[in-house]
């Protein structure tokens, strides 16, 4: 690997840790360039400046989830597969990717519009965009009787926060009942079900 490639992919990494402890405003690119060992010229003739390093890194990320949430749209042939196929893309790709998890968290509640307009980006420039597909299916399955949901808008937010908060809110559940869970493919396994099982008893018909 060229000395050039990974000095930029160091940064991106570096970054990614620093924009999920502090979030975009308290970011320092000071201490991005210290922490990834480069000069902090390198990092504006990389990247020209803190915001588009901030965008690449959120547009990396879901450029990675975006195909995994379109083919667990696409392969739902019923609302049952969806109940089960889109909360283990969420979940496995956040338990994996928990920086990226905390960074975009961190955003939504300081300033969303640094992350709703990157995905808007995104999405106008996908073919079959994963809101397009998901539309078409919860009004087809919707008018066929089978789920109780018609507004998408209500039925994703049933399903994204069961997601987050299962890795996100473990710590709180954990002193809730005095515990230590173990973070393994056993547990995960069993969130991904479990979340599974309530949707589709809470939205069925």
């Amino acid at each position: 690997m060229k000395k050039s490639q990974s000095s930029k992919e160091k940064i991106l990494r570096v970054a990614l840790k620093e924009f999920a402890a502090y979030g975009f405003g308290g970011a320092r690119v000071e201490r991005i360039a210290r922490q990834a060992g480069v000069n902090k010229a390198m990092i504006f003739y990389y990247y020209s400046s803190k915001q588009n390093l901030y965008r690449i890194i959120i547009k990396n990320s879901l450029l990675e989830l975006i195909p995994k949430i379109q083919e667990a749209i696409a392969v739902s042939k019923s609302p049952e597969q969806f109940f089960e196929n889109l909360p283990k893309v969420y979940i496995q790709y956040f338990v994996k990717n928990q920086a990226v998890m905390r960074m975009i968290g961190f955003e939504l509640i300081q300033d969303p519009g640094n992350i709703t307009s990157v995905v808007r980006d995104i999405f106008t420039n996908i073919p079959e965009s994963p809101p397009d597909l998901l539309k078409n299916k919860i009004s087809i399955w919707y008018q066929k009787g089978l789920i109780s949901e018609p507004d998408p808008v209500h039925l994703i937010l049933n399903i994204i926060p069961l997601c987050i908060f299962s890795i996100l809110g473990k710590p709180m559940v954990e002193a809730i009942l005095d515990i230590k869970i173990k973070n393994n493919i056993d547990f995960i396994d069993k969130r991904i079900n479990s979340i599974s099982n309530l949707l589709k008893k809470g939205m069925l018909k």
